[in-house]
């Protein structure tokens, strides 16, 4: 079943497209690199006022409605932490790209690389940070997003502290943010998937004409469908269960998707002369960040089972969440 956009959220999408849409096409160096990032697409998307959607008329349903389509792009750009994370907790606009970094800052964080503020969760407290070249070090990896790792040690000291009830409130929507962008990933990878089936042919016909390559793209859909109004309904709902149920929902099934999605390209995109690497490969990025699947099922049982007479009840629902 799916559901109809209104006419202001339409109206919202379709401009969203068109500022996107001039970055579609992607040079041959680009379309082979591991990663496609614009500077260009990062100002346009904040000149034209998208990261402002859920502080300015609209709200966090519409911010959700931003990030699931710009994740669509075959450029990575940093959009749901501005448009969600940033609001949850901040008044204003980001001069750039926001990095959220969880846990260990010496490990590579998504867009640190290219941010000019860090959202950092130091596990007590939520501490931004305004981030220059000299305090980071980029990290080239194959996962499809700018990396960067922190070299300066005063990173923390220097930020402003934001409080806990302030880091309550990033962890949650940075959890929607990663579940929106990835249903928005895993959307364009099938689509792109599913042209492909069309192009390729095996003795004598599309591939995409049998039966059980349609059964398993079907499933594919099923999930990615599933995927987007989880995470669209945390963005609307925007509460710590929604939030986990949305982030598990979509990272648990990143290996099915995966998996299909580059047998049925012929096996090109687990190599970076396809560019199908440039959606999947943020799968399996957004796979592992916040704790993963049994992350977020382990913040769900904690959520549906406090008390400590609950623990069996706790450890099956986890184990079937982490599946």
């Amino acid at each position: 079943m799916d559901f109809d956009l209104s006419a202001d959220q339409q109206a919202l999408v379709s401009g969203l497209q068109a500022v996107m849409r001039p970055y579609e096409d992607l040079t041959a160096a680009e379309r082979k690199s591991f990663c496609c990032y614009r500077p260009a697409l990062q100002r346009a998307l904040r000149d034209a006022g998208f990261f402002d959607v859920a502080s300015h008329g609209l709200g966090t349903l519409e911010a959700g409605l931003v990030a699931v389509t710009a994740a669509n792009s075959p450029c990575a750009a940093e959009v749901a932490t501005s448009a969600l994370v940033w609001p949850a907790v901040l008044d204003g606009t980001p001069t750039g790209p926001v990095a959220y970094v969880s846990g260990d800052l010496n490990k590579a964080a998504r867009f640190l690389h290219v941010a000019h503020h860090a959202l950092i969760d130091t596990g007590e407290d939520l501490v931004l940070a305004d981030v220059s070249a000299g305090d980071v070090q980029e990290v080239e990896t194959i996962l499809a997003y700018p990396y960067g790792r922190f070299v300066a040690k005063d990173v923390v000291r220097r930020g402003r502290s934001l409080g806990r009830a302030a880091l309550a409130l990033a962890r949650r929507w940075a959890r929607i943010a990663l579940a929106l962008e990835f249903a928005g990933a895993a959307e364009r990878a099938v689509a792109f998937t599913v042209d492909y089936v069309k192009q390729r042919h095996a003795f004598g016909q599309p591939i995409g004409s049998f039966q059980a390559v349609q059964h398993r793209l079907a499933q594919c859909h099923q999930l990615t469908r599933g995927m987007r109004y989880t995470a669209l309904y945390a963005a609307w709902k925007g509460s710590d269960m929604a939030a986990n149920i949305a982030a598990n929902t979509a990272q648990r099934h990143a290996g099915k998707l995966c998996f299909d999605l580059h047998q049925f390209n012929g096996g090109m995109g687990v190599t970076n002369e396809h560019s199908l690497h440039l959606w999947t490969h943020r799968l399996r990025a957004l796979q592992g960040e916040l704790g993963g699947a049994q992350g977020a099922a382990l913040a769900l049982a904690d959520e549906l089972w406090p008390a400590a007479g609950a623990q069996a009840a706790r450890a099956d629902f986890v184990a079937a969440l982490a599946i």
